[in-house]
């Protein structure tokens, strides 16, 4: 251009200091244009120095796109989660306002599954994308279960152990329910007339598919009755089958009862695929 560089610059010199051995590197917007400028010293009897400018515009707009998506994202599972939560406690007023022993249970029963599927967007709130550390999903079921369903006079110990990991929102939604529905089932029937009992659930990753096992130490049932008359097993093999495609395994006897069931981390959507 035949002009000095003062003349052409687009950004300032750095001042004396700023500059790492020779390099500087900036971001500046020019016009409409979000431009990456590395000035690089030479240190040649001819030339001063080299500067290389980069066109950023198109990953700064991705970007704002996605910090965008992300509060949306957000948004839209908060809402969810308090429109959850509002029926939760229009189900709970209702439970203290019957004075039906059954109407209560069944009240109370849906109150708790409609919590353990509020509990994934709880957290998906929190972090603006699809997926949720499992560990936090569990936790959350077993305190609600203990809070609506254990008897005050039983000393009971629940644990959750094992593997920690990410999974899709849809995965943790169903293991939600299928835990709530096991852990339910164990806090009615398994500790009646005992004094102490304990609850254990067991996480196992897996490369294709994972594990979860809950065991209880109670008097256990009949497996073969209980699959047709009580309807959270049934919730639990419809679940189990449909959503997470895995396999369910009930095993009880008078020392406890052990149920385990798999999944994939991430569901594979086969719509179309031949």
């Amino acid at each position: 251009l035949g002009q000095r560089y003062e003349n052409v610059r687009l950004i300032d010199d750095p001042a004396e200091g700023e500059d790492s051995d020779g390099y500087t590197s900036v971001e500046t917007l020019v016009g409409s244009h979000a431009l990456s400028i590395k000035r690089i010293q030479i240190r040649s009897e001819e030339v001063d120095f080299g500067i290389i400018i980069r066109d950023i515009t198109s990953q700064r707009e991705q970007k704002k796109q996605l910090i965008l998506k992300s509060v949306a994202i957000k948004e839209i599972h908060h809402r969810v989660k308090n429109n959850l939560q509002t029926i939760a406690s229009l189900l709970r007023l209702q439970t203290r306002r019957t004075e039906n022993e059954s109407t209560r249970e069944v009240l109370s029963e849906s109150m708790n599954r409609i919590l353990s599927i509020a509990a994934t967007p709880e957290l998906l709130a929190r972090s603006g994308v699809d997926q949720v550390m499992l560990g936090e999903v569990l936790v959350n079921i077993k305190n609600n279960a203990v809070r609506y369903f254990a008897s005050q006079y039983l000393k009971l110990h629940i644990a959750v152990e094992g593997d920690d990991f990410l999974v899709d929102s849809e995965v943790a939604t169903s293991v939600a329910l299928i835990t709530n529905e096991l852990l339910q089932n164990s806090l009615k029937y398994a500790f009646l007339n005992r004094e102490n009992g304990s609850i254990r659930i067991q996480v196992t990753h897996g490369d294709l598919y994972s594990t979860i096992t809950v065991v209880d130490d109670g008097c256990g049932f009949d497996v073969g009755a209980a699959r047709n008359d009580r309807l959270g097993l049934s919730i639990v093999q419809t679940l189990v089958k449909d959503k997470l495609h895995g396999r369910l395994s009930i095993q009880s006897d008078e020392n406890g009862t052990t149920v385990t069931f798999d999944f994939q981390i991430q569901l594979i959507d086969l719509t179309g695929v031949t």
